[in-house]
Order: structure tokens, then C-alpha cells, then sequence
């Protein structure tokens, strides 16, 4: 992990190896890696069950106050700069890209909040700081992408709601203590139709329920959440009603960037594995690497990150700017298509080996076709990327 830092270091000088850098390098390497193969979760009633060493992982990360970076510091909090973020993604996309994503769906609901009132605020980002985890809850089975076809209803109850539906593939569930989902509040199609609301876990008639194994990505928890008549509180409301959508977009933006950082940090993870490897397996009493193809594809593999993450780079500069929405969807896109080409090159390396179940090339590639699905497919981004593209020339802008 050393090179790494050095690495993400020479594309952001201002990147320093402070005191929790440091710490949290320590743990990757002791506790997080080493136990990489065999931490998994499931859910049963109700709640994500873990190995007993993820919750030493996580007494650690609370002790070097990593919740803390996510929230201000008005509200208990020591807040960090979209760089600092971002570097901690391409950590554990390193070390564990599930865990990786744990945190990203964690950020986006402090985001979430941070939309809301100031007792919304006071009411639930200490907590997150100290370490409660938050989700974010948009995905149905008839809503992914499409936002606007989102069906979960919240009914008017006296001073407050209902909740009545269903929620699907949803990072965190069991997890988290606070959910932050998007509901409609008028029962039609339609963009000013949706609004957020921070649920509680203890909520009554919410449930949180299993979906079948996942191929990858085991130590992330991903189930159904249930609402059956659930109240929430009028309080509980981010924002007017029917302003959940225009809310989301910018943070959706953001999640989209952390995700593309996490695929760099496990390209790079594969590259140092199959360059260990290729270095050590002879053929013809030389070393792989002495193959020009071998090096060729090496060559190429290690570029394509560098390209992916100059990427992500520029788009963190962007996020003030018009054209963040753009650059995000960007590097979204390419670091997820590089990161599955990565692994595909790995395994092929790798030869007969690299296509064992329990082989670290294997686990990691199907950590890697995960990372498509997170925050919008290939064609979504590509989708999102033409449409912003042809708003830009429509109004004639020279970018």
C-alpha cells in the first residue's frame, strides 16, 4: 500500500500522510487484507450478522475517528476535504471494496442529512460521527435508474406519514441504524412527486429482509428493506415535499466518484498481484515478464489505471462547477469498464489458476463486475454522459 500512496500522492501533491492516514494504512494492512478472503455477512432477523473480527475492524475505525471525517464539525464531526474522501475510497477499494462501498453508502446518507433542517442536523450527524451507520435507499424492483417510477407511497397520517413498499438491492440494510429513502408523496409519475425521509431502524412494521448470495462483494450487507404502514414523523422529512429527486442528483454525483475511486485502488490491487505473479512464473527458463505480450499487457493495464484515476481527479475539481455532473458520470464509467478489463487480463494471466473459486485473482474479479452496478450501469452513465454532452453544445458553451 506504500506505492499506492506514493502513487495517488504524484496526482495530488496536497494529499499528506497525516496521523489517521497513517493509522488507517496500518489497519488495512494488518486486520483488513489479511482477513479479505473470509469476511462475509448475512442478514437474519433483521440485522447484518458479521465474522467477530469486523467489529474489531470497525472499534478501530471509529478509535481513529474515520466516521468523524465525514461530518462538519459543527455537528461533532472533524469534516475533510473531497480529496481526503476520495483517497480513503481508493484505500479500501485496496483493501476491501465492499468496505468500500459500506462508507460511500455511509457518506451519501451524512450528505442527505446535511440537506435537512438544523434539528435534523443536531439530531442525527453526532450520532454518525460517533459511529452509527446511515444508507441510502432509492432502488425498487420497477425503479432503478429511473428515479421517477419510484412506487414506495407515503401517505398523509394526521401529522405525519405512512410508509407502505418496498425497497431493493439497498448497501447497508441490516447495517445501518439510519435510513435516508425516497419516497413518492403524491402516488403519480413524476419528478416533484418524490420526497426523503431519515427512517429510523427502530421504525415499527420496517423490516429489513435477505436476497440471495451475492457473487461478490460479501462483506457488503445488500437486502430488501419492507414498510408496512410504517409512520415516520413530519420531522423526519428532508426538505419540501416532492424535493427528494433535485436533492439527490448532486449527491448521486458525488457516490458516483467514490465509486470510481474504489475501482481504482482494487485495479491497482490486481495489478500488484498478477505482477507478482507473472515475476515469479517462469515458462522456457525465463520469467512471464520477460514475454513481450505479458509486459505489453501489463503495460497497458497500468495505464488505463493511471487514466482512470487522472479522471476522477479532474472531476473532484469539478464539483462547484456546471460540468461536475458530467466529469462524474465520466469517471464513473471508465474506471468501472478498466477495473473488469483489469481483472479479465489478471485471470487470463493467471491461467488455470486464476479460475478457482477461492483463488484471491478469482474473488477479486468478482469484487470487480460488482462495481458496474453501483450507482448506474455502463449504459446509464453513457446515457447520463450523452445528455449533458448535447445540453453543452445546445447552449453553445466551448468546453
Amino acid at each position: 500500500m506504500d506505492q499506492l500512496m506514493n502513487i495517488l500522492g504524484s496526482f495530488n501533491p496536497g494529499w499528506k500522510r497525516t496521523a489517521w492516514v497513517e493509522d488507517l494504512v496500518s489497519l488495512l494492512k494488518e486486520t483488513v487484507i489479511p482477513s479479505y478472503s473470509f469476511l462475509d455477512v448475512k442478514i437474519e432477523d433483521d440485522q447484518a450478522v458479521f465474522p467477530p473480527e469486523w467489529s474489531q475492524i470497525v472499534a478501530a475505525l471509529k478509535g481513529m475517528g474515520l466516521f468523524r471525517l465525514f461530518v462538519p464539525p459543527a455537528y461533532g464531526g472533524i469534516g475533510s476535504s473531497e480529496e481526503d474522501i476520495y483517497l480513503i475510497m481508493e484505500l479500501l477499494g485496496y483493501a476491501s471494496p465492499g468496505m468500500g462501498v459500506i462508507f460511500v453508502s455511509h457518506g451519501r446518507a451524512v450528505d442527505i442529512i446535511l440537506e435537512g433542517n438544523e434539528n435534523q442536523k443536531n439530531q442525527y450527524l453526532p450520532r454518525m460521527a460517533e459511529g452509527e451507520f446511515g444508507a441510502i435507499a432509492m432502488t425498487e424492483k420497477g425503479a432503478g435508474s429511473d428515479a421517477g417510477a419510484i412506487g414506495l407511497l407515503a401517505k398523509r397520517n394526521g401529522a405525519g406519514y405512512l410508509l407502505k413498499g418496498e425497497k431493493i438491492f439497498i448497501s447497508n440494510s441490516g447495517l445501518a441504524n439510519l435510513y435516508t429513502v425516497l419516497v413518492n408523496t403524491k402516488g403519480a409519475k413524476a419528478s416533484d412527486a418524490l420526497s426523503l425521509f431519515v427512517v429510523e431502524r427502530s421504525t415499527p412494521n420496517f423490516w429489513v429482509k435477505a436476497l440471495p448470495e451475492k457473487d461478490g462483494l460479501k462483506i457488503l450487507p445488500t437486502g430488501r428493506l419492507v414498510f408496512q404502514d410504517s409512520p415516520v414523523s413530519e420531522e423526519n422529512r428532508v426538505g419540501q415535499e416532492g424535493s427528494g429527486l433535485l436533492r439527490c442528483v448532486h449527491i448521486i454525483d458525488r457516490g458516483k466518484i467514490h465509486i470510481a475511486g474504489i475501482c481504482c485502488g482494487l485495479a491497482y490491487r490486481i495489478f500488484r498481484e498478477i505482477y507478482r505473479y507473472v515475476n515469479l512464473r517462469r515458462q522456457f527458463d525465463h520469467p512471464l515478464t520477460q514475454s513481450q505480450d505479458i509486459s505489453f499487457q501489463l503495460s497497458d493495464m497500468f495505464t488505463r489505471i493511471s487514466a482512470a484515476r487522472a479522471l476522477c481527479c479532474h472531476a473532484l475539481k469539478q464539483i462547484q462547477t456546471p460540468y461536475f455532473s458530467l466529469y462524474s458520470a465520466q469517471a464513473k464509467l471508465l474506471a468501472s469498464q478498466m477495473v473488469m478489463e483489469a481483472a479479465s487480463k489478471a485471470q487470463m494471466l493467471m491461467g488455470g489458476r486464476g479460475y478457482f473459486k477461492n483463488d484471491l485473482i478469482n474473488q477479486l474479479s468478482t469484487d470487480a463486475r460488482g462495481m458496474e452496478y453501483l450507482e448506474g450501469t455502463s449504459n446509464v452513465q453513457k446515457m447520463l454522459i450523452a445528455k449533458r454532452l448535447f445540453r453543452v453544445y445546445r447552449e453553445g458553451t466551448n468546453h
